[in-house]
């Protein structure tokens, strides 16, 4: 009778192992455009990385690139979809529990760090989790931010926390995310008509008001060479913040809440329009 125990236990427990060691745990998505320096530098991180599902949305296909990345689940689209509509078509080609969405200028992704995050989020509780993003230079680039009512990110720069959830934060920044699966799907994922930028902040009011729970971890850090992209196409960022932040209070206020804060609304989208017109103007008379 021993022995009969003995082996049920023993084949149930090899059962459970096999099961385990088939669920994916994590699947990486990279969207990416012309930046192959840095995203191939972080394939050749993810790589090294056990058990990680890695798929890259390239918004800008060359043959260098197809080469390169033929190992991988790699996406070649026709034309440049932009951030939020590549992670979204990376998120259905996933098979992970967690997604770990990544701009492809992060460095320093490493097996020690996603079991740390992963742990962090249990042990927490957490839906979503970012590790603290840090400049090239060591300067710290954000602890995730506060969303203001006149549509304005006030990043969190400082930190006197041991833990930095949704009951201090408003939202994480999407260049480090890990978010599960299953409550990207609930969400729909991100909004496609943010073309770039600002796709993460409408993201989480969105997940801050289904109450779901994010955070990050304070002790852990990526270095994010913040603007690798975008630096090199002219008053692009410019404009797309200023159209997607309407797009985002019209989307996320409330009639009360812009009749309340109209006046400060106009001012920042004035803001918004100034720094525009100068970067227009630059980029012309360059």
């Amino acid at each position: 009778m021993f022995n009969v125990i003995s082996y049920t236990l023993h084949v149930t427990r090899s059962t459970l192992y096999v099961i385990s060691y088939n669920i994916l745990m994590l699947s990486a998505i990279i969207p990416t455009l012309t930046n192959e320096q840095g995203l191939f530098k972080l394939v050749n991180q993810l790589k090294k990385i056990k058990d990680i599902e890695i798929i890259i949305v390239d918004n800008k296909p060359n043959e260098n690139k197809k080469e390169k990345l033929k190992n991988f689940i790699y996406l070649p689209q026709s034309k440049n979809l932009g951030f939020a509509k590549a992670v979204n078509i990376g998120a259905k080609k996933t098979k992970g529990k967690w997604l770990l969405i990544l701009n492809d200028d992060i460095e320093q992704i490493t097996q020690k760090l996603i079991k740390k995050m992963l742990n962090f989020a249990q042990k927490n509780h957490l839906d979503a989790v970012s590790p603290v993003l840090q400049k090239p230079s060591g300067e710290i680039e954000n602890y995730g931010y506060k969303v203001l009512p006149i549509g304005k990110v006030q990043l969190i720069t400082h930190n006197q926390s041991p833990i930095i959830t949704n009951n201090i934060i408003d939202g994480l920044t999407a260049a480090c995310l890990f978010i599960k699966t299953e409550v990207f799907e609930k969400v729909s994922g991100f909004d496609e008509s943010f073309f770039a930028y600002l796709e993460d902040v409408d993201l989480f009011l969105r997940l801050k008001k289904q109450g779901f729970r994010f955070g990050i971890d304070p002790k852990t850090f990526v270095i994010h060479n913040h603007m690798t992209t975008s630096s090199k196409m002219g008053y692009f960022k410019e404009k797309q913040d200023f159209v997607n932040w309407i797009r985002i209070i019209l989307k996320n206020w409330g009639v009360k809440k812009i009749i309340r804060y109209f006046p400060g609304i106009i001012i920042e989208r004035g803001r918004n329009l100034s720094g525009l017109i100068k970067k227009m103007v630059k980029v012309y008379f360059s």
